[in-house]
């Protein structure tokens, strides 16, 4: 389950899942804007729905003129009419266009009025005795009057209550001779925006429709963001493919990205300095070398060619002394030959530790010990070698280790008296560490400034980004720590 989850943390997800929630987001703003454009729409157009609803019921005229014209008026036949149309909810308008409906229920009342305004016949409700301009907004007088003196303009009979949105309309009727003979009138409910569109059954009306809407939504941005995503997981993946190449000390590889954007931009500034650490990488190996060949002559110059220099001059004595004190002379030869001999030994150190082929074949372990039997047995000081955890390296990593080792122990032959050294090797879980202590003398590291030999270490485990330490007091021997990361 949590390998489930885990993927929607990745970057191509989270971009996926972000463009689907925008796409979702901008639906859901556009329908509530249209939704809220068309309520101001519906208010706008509102005061115009009366005026073009009354020319659709012109042809009503016809329909209660028949009872109106006859002398009396037909009063009854009228009202039956009207009932009619009350019980069967809707009446018939006819017209040259068709036949439309108009519903009571969207009706407050209809009327037929007399030419001196009184009523003849309303429905819903039987109240005639009162007067029409108690059943009419205060906005629906101007109209009435206007009709009640034969005005048939849509504009001038017809009227709107702002706050209920109440359609006023009123249709004279005519006889043969143009004489007024009544007034059509008609109240209307219309639905307001402001609050019938906001209602609980027009808002589950619609909620199928905005479901749709936001899965259709929800889905296309879901592809979208996963294609377009991919795109971008699929170089940032390039760029830490080839950053784990360089964690290994491979500047060889590139980021190939050539596009102009922010990424294009960093992958080219990487390369650029992958580029400038393999200089510098190269720049530090030449240093290393230089300072490498600077220490073997400074080490034949201080040893070899002093003992050399020594062995020429016993050589002298003896064959000045051999004539005269044959016995002077052979003491010479025999001090010259233990310098020839101590001579030897230098040299045989000198190219064990120039040797590259010490770790060939063998593992750090196996090297390191072989090669203190050695310096022990030339330096007759007792090397103890102690391994916790051995698990294989790279070779990349064990020759500078090695070297640190050499370099080590030449320092405590040279420099520590030390009658004693141990090499401890640990496999940690995140790095090796490498820890070589004597009993000799030691020194003061706040007051003696790294040598040669110390900066070389260092600079040798800068390659495999290991750190280098030196713990020591004066009488309390040296121990030297170098920490290589496993990872």
């Amino acid at each position: 389950m949590s390998n489930f989850f885990g993927r929607f943390r990745t970057l191509q997800w989270k971009l996926t899942l972000s463009y689907a929630w925008v796409t979702t987001a901008v639906a859901a703003a556009v329908f509530i804007i249209f939704f809220l454009i068309a309520a101001s729409l519906l208010n706008f157009f509102i005061p115009n729905v009366a005026s073009a609803f009354q020319p659709a019921l012109r042809p009503v005229e016809s329909q209660i003129a028949p009872f109106l014209e006859q002398s009396p008026p037909d009063i009854t036949g009228l009202r039956a009419w009207l009932d009619s149309a009350h019980q069967s909810g809707e009446f018939q308008v006819t017209s040259e266009s068709g036949i439309s409906n108009v519903r009571f229920s969207d009706v407050s009342f209809v009327a037929v009025v007399d030419p001196s305004g009184i009523l003849l016949a309303l429905e819903p409700g039987d109240n005639l005795d009162q007067s029409v301009e108690t059943l009419l907004f205060a906005e629906a007088l101007p109209a009435f009057e206007q009709a009640m003196q034969g005005e048939t303009d849509p504009e001038l009979v017809t009227a709107v209550q702002p706050e209920t949105n109440d359609i006023f309309v009123a249709v004279p009727t005519f006889g043969s001779d143009r004489e007024l003979l009544g007034v059509f009138l008609l109240v209307m409910d219309l639905p307001n925006p402001q609050t019938d569109l906001f209602t609980a059954t027009t808002l589950l009306g619609i909620l199928p429709l905005v479901l749709v809407i936001f899965v259709v939504a929800g889905f296309t941005g879901t592809i979208f963001g996963f294609i377009a995503s991919r795109g971008f997981s699929r170089r940032l993946r390039r760029l830490t493919e080839t950053a784990e190449s360089w964690s290994k000390g491979d500047f060889s590889a590139y980021v190939q990205d050539e596009s102009g954007d922010e990424i294009g931009q960093l992958a080219r500034r990487l390369n650029q300095m992958a580029e400038q650490l393999q200089n510098l990488v190269h720049t530090r190996a030449e240093l290393a070398t230089l300072e490498e060949r600077n220490r073997l002559a400074r080490d034949l110059h201080d040893s070899v060619k002093q003992q050399v220099f020594a062995t020429t001059m016993q050589l002298g004595a003896a064959q000045a002394t051999l004539d005269n004190d044959p016995h002077a002379a052979k003491a010479h030869l025999q001090e010259a030959e233990q310098l020839a001999r101590q001579a030897q030994q230098e040299l045989t150190g000198l190219i064990q530790e120039l040797r590259p082929a010490a770790l060939e074949g063998k593992g750090l372990v196996e090297a390191l010990r072989g090669f203190a039997e050695d310096w022990s047995r030339r330096t007759a000081i007792a090397a103890e070698v102690m391994v916790v955890g051995e698990r294989p390296l790279p070779l990349a990593v064990e020759q500078p280790l090695f070297r640190v080792a050499q370099e080590a122990l030449a320092n405590i032959a040279r420099h520590s008296h030390a009658t004693n050294a141990i090499l401890h090797l640990a496999w940690q879980a995140d790095e090796f560490v490498l820890t070589i202590t004597d009993d000799g003398r030691g020194f003061d590291p706040q007051a003696t400034a790294y040598g040669l030999g110390l900066n070389s270490m260092q600079e040798r485990l800068v390659s495999v980004n290991g750190r280098f330490t030196v713990t020591s007091a004066r009488g309390q021997g040296t121990k030297l720590t170098a920490v290589v990361p496993l990872t």
